[in-house]
């Protein structure tokens, strides 16, 4: 009861602080450039919250039906879908509850300024030729686009072919006449088939991001059991960075670093080398569109080590190295078929990356972690701050991530915004803390609806009070 009577107060002070705002410290430790502070600009909207209070009720009332009457767990593909669509209307009501409306996915998606990986995307002419002059092609990006390796580009290439067959839909974009003066600008520039290509994609990449409660799910279930792991993919839906920064690529990076880890963990519980294989294979795809994914080797490595230590480690050579086959096997081919070298592509762009170079150090060593887990959700926060108190550590994960993002905080490579760049984390601290939640506190399922109630609440908070993104 007192854990979640401290969640219950840290989310209600930090709602009123940040509505009133009554420090600008809350938003970050100073406007950009050089440094980061979110902005604060209220629009009262609270007319339209009809919309996420309806679907939040309903993903809640599921629920607690599922706790109550165990209504679908032996049927979890379709409990999962289920899941699946009500996280996506629950981003789009989000969003629709928003200063701006739904129809911002749009400007967020061609707007250079916001990400410009689609923008990036409409350079590309021949995908083998663009891989291998990717170097010569980042020196004419812009913003995100600039820092990123090509997959967070290439993405919307691919979108773009795979709807050039639908010329209904490319006419039907094509006839759309957006309201607003700037996006229509920027909108009336487009080609047919680019515009059909912006309309999918900004709902294409939020359904993308749902899609990380699948591998949530199974990990949970091998790690905690199954009343962890439906509770995890319930809780992965009131996340505010998942929610917040949709359709920024960020949003579905966590589908790769949970996918990779989840046939880590099968491959350490079965002992095959092939789920080994595909753990590297799937992290490396992961590092190709966000190099935010890359220090989770480190993360794998803690985990992995702590789970054998016991054992003899001649008995995992093997894993180790299919692990490093299937991580290396993209790089390598193309390195030999584009003359692509990744190893150079990273210096490239942490030469890029500004805020390495102008921000302050030790300003962003409090800053990162603060950032981080004011988008994972305060109550989720102030649970994981008290299983450090108690420091479990016979939850590998929960030691092994505490480790993991010290190391990487203490690091430097990240000086801002790790509410989204660090979105690829986000799987590894629910986990243990669900656990905790259910296993350790014995929460009932009223005081777990509770959590979820004040996630909701300080995602409707933000949306309305702070601009995550234009």
């Amino acid at each position: 009861m007192k854990y979640f009577i401290l969640a219950i107060l840290a989310t209600f002070l930090f709602c009123i602080a940040i509505g009133f705002d009554i420090s600008p410290y809350l938003r970050g430790p100073a406007p950009y450039p050089p440094e980061w502070r979110w902005e604060y600009y209220f629009v009262n909207t609270f007319s339209k919250i009809y919309l996420p209070t309806i679907i939040g009720f309903l993903i809640i009332e599921l629920f607690w039906i599922i706790e109550k009457k165990k209504f679908l767990i032996t049927r979890t593909k379709t409990l999962l879908l289920v899941l699946i669509t009500l996280s996506f209307f629950f981003q789009l009501s989000v969003l629709d509850f928003s200063r701006s409306g739904v129809p911002v996915l749009i400007h967020r998606i061609i707007n250079p300024e916001l990400n410009s990986y689609f923008t990036a995307s409409l350079l590309i002419q021949d995908p083998i030729d663009f891989l291998k002059n990717y170097d010569q092609y980042l020196s004419h990006f812009v913003y995100h686009a600039r820092s990123h390796p090509p997959g967070a580009v290439l993405i919307y290439y691919l979108v773009k072919q795979f709807i050039s067959p639908f010329t209904f839909f490319i006419d039907f974009t094509n006839s759309l006449n957006p309201g607003h003066a700037d996006v229509k600008q920027l909108w009336n520039l487009l080609l047919p088939i680019n515009k059909a290509t912006a309309i999918f994609s900004a709902f294409f990449i939020p359904l993308l991001s749902t899609l990380t409660l699948i591998p949530l799910y199974y990990s949970a279930k091998i790690l905690y059991g199954t009343k962890v792991a439906i509770r995890s993919a319930f809780l992965f839906i009131f996340i505010p960075s998942i929610v917040l920064f949709i359709p920024i690529n960020d949003v579905f990076l966590p589908l790769f670093s949970i996918s990779s880890f989840l046939f880590l963990i099968k491959g350490l519980k079965e002992n095959k080398n092939k789920h080994f294989f595909i753990s590297g294979l799937i992290l490396f795809l992961g590092i190709f569109f966000s190099l935010s994914l890359l220090p989770l080797l480190l993360l794998f490595t803690i985990y992995s080590v702590f789970k054998i230590r016991k054992d003899k480690f001649k008995k995992y050579i093997n894993p180790i190295l299919h692990f490093s086959i299937g991580f290396s096997l993209l790089p390598i081919s193309f390195y030999l078929l584009f003359n692509f070298n990744f190893i150079l592509l990273i210096q490239t762009i942490m030469n890029e990356v500004v805020h390495v170079h102008t921000r302050s150090y030790t300003t962003w060593i409090f800053y990162n972690l603060y950032d981080f887990f004011v988008f994972t959700g305060i109550a989720i926060s102030t649970i994981f701050f008290a299983l450090i108190k108690k420091f479990d550590k016979s939850d590998i994960l929960f030691v092994s991530f505490l480790i993991f993002i010290i190391i990487v905080n203490l690091s430097g490579s990240t000086r801002g915004e790790t509410g989204r760049i660090w979105s690829p984390y986000l799987p590894f601290i629910i986990l243990p803390v669900v656990a905790f939640l259910t296993d350790k506190l014995k929460f009932s399922s009223k005081f777990f609806i509770g959590v979820l109630l004040l996630q909701g609440i300080q995602i409707i908070i933000m949306q309305e009070f702070w601009v995550i993104l234009w």
